[in-house]
């Protein structure tokens, strides 16, 4: 549940849509992949220590 709502919060479309006419490609990808890592990360961390 955590790894969601740092995701969906990192990475809203409105916000990849103002990043994509500023940004090539490859940096949204990179963008994306590294907010759903460490949102991924963080959820296994939280599930852990609970």
């Amino acid at each position: 549940m955590v790894a969601l709502i740092i995701g969906g919060a990192g990475a809203s479309i409105p916000e990849l849509s103002l990043l994509s006419s500023i940004f090539k490609k490859k940096m949204i990808i990179a963008f994306v992949l590294s907010i759903f890592t460490v949102a991924i990360i963080t959820g296994y961390v939280f599930n852990m220590i609970m």
